[in-house]
């Protein structure tokens, strides 16, 4: 299989990628669904990549030099549903994948992770990835799809790959930042577009939610049929939002 490795396409023996395309050392990344050839909300991932490598000491190449690698990159390796990976290590090296994308179509269930996790300040995206992978192993393995993730102040976060909306009481709500969350770029679109107010939520809130939605750059929104093995009363809801938000992120984040 071909990536891109700084300049040029090279087979992706030659970039020494381990388990999953995931490169060694230290780095920021973005992930990217592509439909056709076209990936979604490109900007927003570049503004987000740049924002990262300044808070934590990684340069990210020029927009144009990674445009060319992307267009490349997709006419060599095409899917009809892709996920596009970019990485930008701390020593300067430039790597970008592309496989295939299996969308999910089963309503997700969550499940609160069993450690407390603080972020001080905003959280970047960046790779090991290894301790959040492992927060949704531990969810796999009680039999969940995604994980709750809690702070020390009983806050809720986000999920272990994803964000998280909730709707209770008549409207959406999603975490503030400032509550350790990332800012994802389908989060932001979500925010921007959509009637979801940002406010704390806390685990006394969660007994309280009524239907939630899994929310990211690859799943796009996804209903949760069950927290914590409470099943969702609306769930009837949260697909018609979903909807609302799958057809919301075609209209804006191309390009």
């Amino acid at each position: 299989m071909k990536v891109w490795l700084n300049d040029s396409l090279v087979n992706s023996s030659a970039a020494g990628l381990l388990e999953d395309n995931w490169p060694e050392g230290f780095g920021v990344f973005e992930t990217i669904k592509t439909v056709n050839g076209t990936p979604y909300a490109l900007n927003r991932h570049m503004r987000r990549a740049l924002d990262a490598g300044a808070r934590v000491n990684v340069e990210i190449p020029k927009e144009d030099r990674v445009r060319v690698a992307i267009e490349s990159l997709l006419k060599e390796v095409p899917h009809p549903i892709g996920r596009l990976r970019l990485l930008f290590k701390q020593d300067g090296t430039f790597i970008a994948t592309h496989d295939p994308y299996v969308e999910l179509i089963h309503h997700l269930e969550l499940c609160t992770y069993s450690v407390r996790v603080d972020i001080k300040g905003v959280p970047s995206k960046t790779f090991p990835y290894v301790s959040r992978l492992s927060i949704l192993e531990e969810a796999k393995s009680h039999g969940c799809d995604e994980a709750i993730v809690l702070n020390s102040q009983h806050e809720v976060t986000e999920g272990a790959v994803s964000n998280l909306i909730f709707y209770s009481e008549g409207r959406w709500t999603t975490p503030p930042i400032v509550q350790g969350v990332l800012p994802g770029v389908m989060r932001g679109l979500v925010v921007e577009n959509l009637p979801v107010k940002v406010r704390r939520i806390d685990t006394n809130d969660l007994s309280h939610v009524q239907a939630a939605i899994v929310i990211s750059s690859l799943k796009i929104a996804i209903p949760v049929r069950s927290i914590d093995g409470r099943a969702l009363p609306d769930i009837q809801i949260s697909e018609m939002f979903a909807q609302e938000i799958r057809e919301m992120a075609i209209r804006t984040s191309v390009g």
